[in-house]
């Protein structure tokens, strides 16, 4: 079943080589390799993907940033031989899903691995020369308490990751868990056991010297997501695979793709965005930043008076880096971000 997708997978890059050497002639130019389960590919699917970009895009050159997404368990009951695979294939940065430190609530979620293979899946990274590792923490749930969630961020910033990425338990439509909550099998935690949690995640990561550039992402200064961070400024990017979503800019036009889940024969879609639509998306992404938004366009986009508003209440604040005036919504404030930016956008 693998050669089959990768064989899908090599046919679409080839059809979409134009774009791909559009994407990789802007900066930045990284790879990211993120969605399902990764790291079930093998080192040479993962080498040969790379060079079939690099020949559609006309461009051989290292990615300056190229990120594998893993699962402990497929880290440890692979070895340090396999990350070395990785690397020597082109990766530079991994970013492994742990998700919790408690055995009781990675079996609660169904995770494969346990705490124990998550701490020894970080050595086996850092012994096999990986130098850049981000791992993702979930909080928010009702049998999680504060001390427990303090001593779970405790012991993650132990095992000395690089970048942190951590998000409150989502409920999806149609999930298990939804079916949970419906049934009444599973109470959820209320916001401010959430909004409790995240402040001491934002504490503990501060005093640990990490940068909180993004609303649930921490970076020791350097090792930020340089591919994430494109999402959030809107740079274009090319999608591959079921599922994967792109965005484009042909002269003043923008637009979306997304593809079909099918596994083999995927299809896309496309919309054109407006402009309205472009700079709704504008504030909503920048606003998720420390960096913020140039105040002079959020002005625009939204009225000075409202903007001014804001700002006296205390909601969002102005700095200035490289000496231009920026509005962003102070990190206190940033667990009731969508609400901010609800009010600045209607």
């Amino acid at each position: 079943m693998q050669s089959r997708y990768i064989a899908s997978l090599l046919d679409e890059i080839k059809t979409r080589k134009e774009e791909l050497a559009r994407s990789r002639a802007s900066r930045p130019d990284t790879l990211y390799f993120g969605g399902g389960t990764p790291s079930v590919l093998y080192p040479g699917a993962v080498r040969t993907i790379i060079e079939a970009i690099d020949e559609a895009s006309g461009n051989a050159a290292a990615f300056e940033e190229c990120t594998i997404e893993v699962n402990p368990d497929d880290i440890v009951k692979r070895g340090s031989s396999y990350v070395k695979s990785l690397l020597e294939a082109g990766i530079n940065r991994v970013s492994m899903g742990v998700q919790s430190l408690d055995d009781s609530i990675l079996r609660w979620m169904n995770r494969r691995h346990d705490a124990a293979q998550a701490r020894e899946a970080v050595h086996i990274l850092r012994e096999a020369g990986v130098g850049n590792i981000s791992i993702d923490l979930i909080f928010g749930l009702s049998q999680l308490n504060d001390e427990e969630w303090d001593s779970t961020v405790a012991e993650a910033l132990a095992l000395c990751p690089d970048h942190i990425s951590a998000y409150a338990l989502s409920i999806e439509p149609g999930s298990a868990l939804n079916r949970m909550v419906e049934s009444g099998s599973y109470v959820p935690a209320d916001e401010d056991c959430c909004e409790r949690q995240y402040n001491i995640l934002c504490r503990r990561l501060r005093e640990a010297g990490f940068h909180h550039y993004e609303i649930s992402n921490f970076a020791k200064p350097g090792k930020e997501a340089v591919h994430n961070s494109a999402y959030w400024t809107r740079v274009p990017y090319a999608g591959l695979g079921p599922g994967a979503h792109s965005f484009i800019k042909e002269g003043t036009v923008e637009k979306r793709l997304w593809n079909s889940q099918e596994l083999h024969s995927w299809t896309s879609e496309e919309e054109i965005l407006d402009a309205e639509e472009a700079a709704t998306e504008k504030v909503m992404l920048a606003l998720r930043t420390d960096r913020g938004l140039g105040k002079a366009e959020l002005d625009r986009i939204c009225g000075s008076d409202k903007v001014e508003k804001m700002l006296g209440e205390g909601l969002l604040e102005l700095h200035s880096p490289s000496h231009i005036q920026y509005v962003r919504i102070p990190e206190s404030r940033w667990f009731i971000s969508d609400g901010i930016i609800s009010d600045l956008l209607s």
